[in-house]
C-alpha cells in the first residue's frame, strides 16, 4: 500500500513538474515567432532592442536529489596554507604596482612601521582605524555532491577584531583531512587595506592579483582574460550611513545632500573565476589586436576558486547569495551565479538612485495647494537652486545610463549562444558529447534564463531613466519660461523707474535753468559794481526783469515740440542765407573765347553727345520742354561749342579712311546739311566705301 501511494505521488509530481515547465516555456517565447529579417533586428546597434529572446526551458532541470553524483567535480582542490610572518614578508618585499600601492597605501607607506609593530590586525573588538569594523567577508568550500559550506572563524581568544576573523578564515585552504574539497567562494566586501593585502597573498598563485587591483581603481565594465577569467563592473551606489568610501574611490563629500544633490560614489567590483587545469588545451589565437599567438583552455571539470570582490560604500549587498542549499557542478556555474547575483545587486543600487532622483526633483504633495510652493518651481531664485537640482539629476541619470548600457552590453558581447550551447572555442568549450555534458547544458539553459530576465529588467530601468530625463528637461523649460517672463517684468519695471529718472532730471534742469538769469544779474550786480549806499535798486531791477522774461520765455517756448520745430526751421533758413554762394571758376575754354555751359543731365546719351559736339538733338525724341531747351540753346551758342576737342576727333573720322568700314559721324554745317545729316544717322550706322 505504502509503495502504491508513492508512485501515485511521484505521478503527480512529475506532472506539476511538466505543467511547470510548460509554463515557463510560454512565458519566456515571444507571441509570434521570428522570422530571420526580425531575428536580425534583435541583435544590438546603437542601444538594445527591450525585447528579450529568452532560453527554451523545456529541458530545465533542478537540484534535485536523484542527480548522479558522478556529474559533479571530483578533484581535490590543492591545500594551501599560510601565517602572520608569511603576510609580513609579503607586504615589505612583493613588487607592488602603482595601483596596488594606492589601494594598500595606509599599509605599506612606512615600512619601520611595518617591522616594528608586532601585530599587523587590531586587536580589539571596537572599530579599527584601519576600517576593518567596514569589511564583510564569506568564504565557502565546495564538497563533492554537496551544497556550498560557509568557512567559520576559528577564534583562539574571545576579543578579536573583526579582521582578525577573517584572515584565520582564509589563510588556509583544503586543510582538513576528513573533508574533500573540490572548490572554494570568496566574496570581500569593502576589504580594509591590510584584508586587501592578505588576499594577495593567499591568492596570488591562483589569480592575478596585480591586474585584479588595477582594475578595481581604473574600471571599465568587460570581461577580461589573462592568468584568469574575470569580469569588472563599473557604477555608482549612494554612500550608506556611518560607511565611508575608500581613499582611491571617488565619492561625494556630502555637502548639501538634502538641497541640491545625492551622495554618490563610483563602485567598482570584480567576479574571477580560476580552474587548476595543469594541461589546459592549447588554441590559435585568430584576434588582429592579439598580444599573444596561442591560448589556453582549462577543463571545466577540474578544481576551481571563484573570487567576489565588491568595494561598495553601502549596505546593499546580498549576504546569502550561496547559502540557498544549490549545489554547484562546477566552477563555470559557480562563477555564472556570483555574476548573476552581481546584476541582481546592481539593479537595486540603480533603483535606488533612480527613487532618490525622482523625489529630488518631484514637488510634494501639497504643490497643487500652496502658491508659495509653485513659485518656487516656476521662478528662479538668486542661488539658482532648482536650475543647480535639474542639472545635477539630469546629468546624474545620464551617467547611469551609459553605466548600464555598458555592464549589459558587455555580458552579451560576452556570452553569446556558442557559450550557452557550448560550442565556444574559447569560454569553456564541451569536445564531447556524454550525459555529464548534457546535464550541464541544461543546467546552462536555466542560468541563461535568469541573465536575461535581469537584462531586461535593467533595459527597463534604463528606458525609466530616460522618461524622467525627459520629464526633468520639461521642467527646466518651465523654469526658464518662468524666470524669463519674471525678467520681463523687471525690465519693464527697471524702464518706469528709468522714465521717472528722466522726468526727475528735466524738472532739475528746469529749475536751474530758472535759476540760470537769477545767477547771471547777480555776478554782473557784484560789490565793485553798486553804487555806494543809499542805493537805488530800480536799475537792478530793471536788468533782471529784462535779462530773466526773454530768456525763461524763450526756454518754455523751446520746450514744446511746435516751439522747438519753428526754431530748428527758421535756423536753418537763416543758414542757408547766410552760407555764401560759390563763384564760377574759369577754366581752359573760357580762355580760348567761348563760355562754359551746363549740359542738362536729363538728355539721353546721343542728344547730349551731339549737344556737346554742335550738333541737333533729334526732332522725334524728347518733350516739348526739351526741344525748346535745345533750340535756345543751338541760338545762343551756335559759335560756342564746349567740346572743340571731341568735335575735331569726329570730323577727322569723317574725313578719314577712303575704304573700309567708316563710322560715321556728325559734321558741323549749315542748318539744312545738319539735320539732313540727322535723318541719315536715323537711318544708317555703318557706310562701306569701295575704292
Amino acid at each position: 500500500m505504502a509503495t502504491s501511494e508513492v508512485a501515485e505521488l511521484r505521478k503527480q509530481l512529475e506532472t506539476l513538474q511538466r505543467s511547470h515547465d510548460a509554463l515557463l516555456k510560454t512565458l519566456s517565447l515571444p507571441s509570434e515567432p521570428f522570422t530571420a529579417s526580425e531575428a536580425s533586428h534583435l541583435q544590438r546597434a546603437g542601444t538594445r532592442d527591450d525585447h528579450a529572446v529568452f532560453a527554451d526551458t523545456s529541458t530545465l532541470s533542478d537540484d534535485s536529489d536523484e542527480e548522479d553524483g558522478s556529474y559533479f567535480v571530483q578533484a581535490e582542490l590543492p591545500s594551501k596554507s599560510f601565517d602572520h610572518e608569511h603576510l609580513r614578508d609579503h607586504l615589505k618585499k612583493h613588487n607592488w604596482t602603482e595601483r596596488g600601492r594606492e589601494i594598500l597605501a595606509p599599509v605599506i607607506t612606512d615600512p619601520a612601521k611595518l617591522s616594528k609593530q608586532p601585530r599587523l590586525f587590531h586587536m580589539g573588538p571596537g572599530p579599527a582605524d584601519d576600517r576593518s569594523h567596514y569589511s564583510h567577508f564569506q568564504v565557502y568550500d565546495v564538497r563533492p555532491d554537496r551544497a556550498a559550506e560557509i568557512v567559520e572563524a576559528s577564534r583562539s581568544q574571545n576579543n578579536v577584531s573583526k579582521a582578525t576573523g577573517i584572515w584565520h578564515s582564509i589563510r588556509n585552504i583544503g586543510q582538513s583531512p576528513s573533508k574533500k574539497t573540490v572548490g572554494r567562494i570568496t566574496v570581500a566586501r569593502e576589504p580594509a587595506p591590510i584584508l586587501f593585502g592578505a588576499l594577495h597573498l593567499t591568492m596570488q598563485d591562483i589569480f592575478d592579483m596585480d591586474e585584479l587591483f588595477r582594475h578595481l581603481v581604473q574600471t571599465d565594465a568587460s570581461p577580461k582574460t589573462s592568468k584568469t577569467f574575470f569580469f569588472n563592473f563599473e557604477y555608482y551606489t549612494i554612500i550608506g550611513e556611518d560607511c565611508k568610501p575608500m581613499d582611491w574611490q571617488r565619492a561625494d563629500d556630502g555637502k548639501g545632500a538634502d538641497d541640491t544633490h545625492i551622495p554618490l560614489s563610483r563602485c567598482s567590483s570584480v567576479v574571477a573565476l580560476a580552474l587548476f587545469d595543469d594541461k589546459p588545451r592549447r588554441i590559435r589565437n585568430r584576434g588582429r589586436r592579439a598580444r599573444t599567438q596561442y591560448g589556453w583552455v582549462q577543463d571545466i571539470w577540474l578544481p576551481w576558486q571563484v573570487l567576489q570582490l565588491q568595494c561598495f560604500p553601502d549596505w546593499k549587498h546580498s549576504t546569502d547569495m550561496f547559502e540557498s542549499g544549490h549545489r554547484y557542478l562546477n566552477g563555470p556555474e559557480a562563477f555564472l551565479h556570483a555574476l548573476l547575483v552581481e546584476y541582481r545587486d546592481a539593479r537595486k543600487r540603480y533603483k535606488e538612485i533612480y527613487k532618490r532622483i525622482t523625489l529630488l526633483v518631484t514637488p510634494p504633495l501639497g504643490f497643487i495647494f500652496d502658491a508659495a510652493l509653485r513659485d518656487q518651481r516656476l521662478f528662479e531664485d538668486k542661488l539658482f537652486t532648482w536650475t543647480r537640482r535639474y542639472f545635477y539629476a539630469h546629468q546624474t541619470l545620464g551617467s547611469v545610463n551609459e553605466s548600464i548600457k555598458s555592464i549589459v552590453d558587455s555580458f552579451e558581447d560576452t556570452f553569446i549562444d556558442e557559450v550557452w550551447e557550448g560550442k565556444s572555442k574559447t569560454l569553456w568549450p564541451l569536445f564531447e558529447e556524454s550525459p555529464r555534458n548534457d546535464h550541464w547544458k541544461r543546467r546552462l539553459r536555466l542560468l541563461r534564463l535568469q541573465f536575461e530576465r535581469e537584462m531586461k529588467e535593467l533595459r527597463i530601468l534604463q528606458r525609466e531613466n530616460n522618461q524622467r530625463r525627459h520629464e526633468i528637461e520639461s521642467s527646466q523649460d518651465h523654469l526658464f519660461s518662468g524666470t524669463s517672463i519674471q525678467d520681463s517684468r523687471k525690465s519693464v519695471e527697471l524702464s518706469d523707474i528709468t522714465v521717472q529718472q528722466g522726468r526727475n532730471i528735466k524738472l532739475l534742469t528746469i529749475v536751474n535753468l530758472f535759476f540760470m538769469p537769477l545767477t547771471f544779474v547777480t555776478s554782473v550786480f557784484g560789490k565793485t559794481n553798486m553804487p555806494a549806499e543809499p542805493a537805488p535798486f530800480w536799475h537792478f531791477g530793471i536788468t533782471t526783469v529784462a535779462i530773466c522774461v526773454p530768456f525763461l520765455s524763450l526756454i518754455g517756448f523751446l520746450s514744446t515740440n511746435f516751439g522747438y520745430g519753428i526754431w530748428a526751421a527758421k535756423t536753418k533758413q537763416l543758414f542757408r542765407w547766410l552760407r555764401l554762394k560759390p563763384k564760377p571758376k574759369s577754366t581752359e575754354s573760357a580762355q580760348e573765347g567761348f563760355e562754359p555751359h551746363i549740359v542738362n543731365r536729363t538728355l539721353s546719351a546721343e542728344e547730349g553727345m551731339r549737344l556737346r559736339v554742335g550738333g541737333h538733338g533729334g526732332s522725334g525724341s524728347g518733350s516739348h520742354t526739351r526741344k525748346e531747351r535745345r533750340e535756345s540753346h543751338r541760338e545762343g551758342h551756335r559759335d560756342s561749342i564746349s567740346h572743340p576737342h571731341i568735335r575735331k576727333k569726329v570730323e577727322a573720322m569723317g574725313e578719314g579712311r577712303q575704304s573700309g568700314l567708316v563710322r560715321m559721324g556728325t559734321v558741323v554745317g549749315s542748318e539744312n546739311e545738319t539735320k539732313e545729316s540727322v535723318r541719315a544717322s536715323k537711318d544708317t550706322i555703318v557706310h562701306v566705301k569701295d575704292d
